[in-house]
């Protein structure tokens, strides 16, 4: 409760308590811009990506980096741009989403540290992924197409969902 995390493009992480008005922890990482950081549910995690294409999972306790996440080796391919939205499976602890400028959603196994799957398709600009009861919504910077539902199991599309772009107000 009253707790608030950022992070700014200058590469740090910096956790405030927000009605006590105390800085509580930063983190620093001076050769990466940070752009989003989302927590575990349980709240013993946290991951942070950015301007390098690398998500790092932290420990939440001591704030000591637990495992990299960028792709290669026997799994899938890490991002090869910046990473813009992170999102914990609340269903699934070892699962975490990612997604930004290079088209792709990867989703990571932390007990592996790999990428199992990737949904190739979401142009991701800022805080635009969530995953609930086995699907994933995307929202994508584009003239089309800009919010759609992907079975996380397949990571085939489920449904393009319609934009209304007059607001029933406006009739």
């Amino acid at each position: 409760k009253n707790f608030l995390s950022s992070v700014n493009y200058n590469g740090s992480l910096i956790d405030c308590h927000t009605s006590r008005g105390k800085l509580l922890h930063t983190i620093h990482d001076e050769l990466n811009q940070l752009l989003t950081v989302d927590y575990k549910p349980d709240g013993t995690q946290f991951a942070t990506g950015g301007s390098d294409c690398i998500v790092r999972v932290y420990d939440e306790q001591t704030r000591k980096l637990r495992v990299t996440l960028e792709g290669g080796g026997t799994g899938e391919p890490g991002h090869s741009n910046r990473v813009f939205a992170l999102k914990f499976d609340k269903d699934d602890e070892n699962m975490l989403l990612s997604g930004g400028w290079d088209n792709n959603v990867k989703i990571w196994d932390l007990r592996s540290g790999q990428a199992v799957r990737s949904i190739y398709g979401p142009y991701i600009c800022g805080d635009a992924l969530d995953i609930h009861d086995g699907y994933v919504l995307t929202g994508s910077w584009r003239a089309d197409k800009q919010l759609q539902m992907w079975d996380v199991g397949t990571s085939e599309l489920v449904d393009d969902l319609s934009w209304n772009k007059e607001l029933p107000s406006a009739t």
